[in-house]
C-alpha cells in the first residue's frame, strides 16, 4: 500500500513540475510610430529598417531580409531616416500649380511652379526631419572649448 502511495505522489508532483512557467523576457514596448530608422552602432556600422520594439536592454529592428535584435550597449544612436529632397520639390511645385485656378497663362504657371519647387527643395534640404530617437546617456562626446579674455 505504501508503494502505491509513493508512486501516486511522484506522478502528481511530476505533472506539477511539467507546468512550470519559463522566465519571461525583458519587457519590450512596441513602437508603431517610427517606420524608418537608421541605427548607428558602436563598431561604426549602420543598420536601417523599421523599429518594431524598444526594450530596457535591447531593440528589435526589422528590415527587408530579417528581424534583428540589437543590444542597447552596442547602439550609439537611433535616428529617424531623413526625408528625400525630391519630396520638397513636389510639394513646392504643387503649390505653384495653384495658379491654374486663378486663370494664369501657362508661362506664369510654369515659372511659379519652378520657383516654388526650388524653394521646397531648399527648405527640405535644410530641415531633413532626422530626429534622434535614442542616444545612451553614458556616451561621451568629444568637445573643444576656448576662452578669450581681455
Amino acid at each position: 500500500m505504501k508503494l502505491v502511495f509513493v508512486i501516486g505522489a511522484l506522478m502528481v508532483s511530476s505533472v506539477a513540475w511539467g507546468q512550470t512557467v519559463a522566465a519571461l523576457p525583458a519587457p519590450c514596448w512596441p513602437s508603431s510610430h517610427i517606420d524608418k530608422v537608421v541605427v548607428h552602432l558602436t563598431d561604426g556600422s549602420t543598420a536601417r529598417g523599421s523599429l518594431l520594439c524598444f526594450g530596457t536592454d535591447d531593440l528589435t529592428l526589422v528590415d527587408k531580409e530579417a528581424v534583428h535584435r540589437l543590444r542597447l550597449d552596442d547602439v550609439r544612436e537611433v535616428r529617424k531616416a531623413a526625408d528625400p529632397v525630391w519630396d520638397g520639390a513636389l510639394k513646392g511645385a504643387s503649390i505653384g500649380l495653384l495658379m491654374l485656378v486663378f486663370g494664369c497663362p501657362a508661362e506664369c504657371v510654369l515659372r511659379t511652379a519652378g520657383a516654388y519647387a526650388l524653394v521646397g527643395t531648399v527648405l527640405d534640404a535644410i530641415d531633413t526631419n532626422a530626429d534622434t530617437v535614442y542616444r545612451p546617456r553614458a556616451a561621451q562626446r568629444a568637445s573643444v572649448g576656448f576662452r578669450v579674455r581681455f
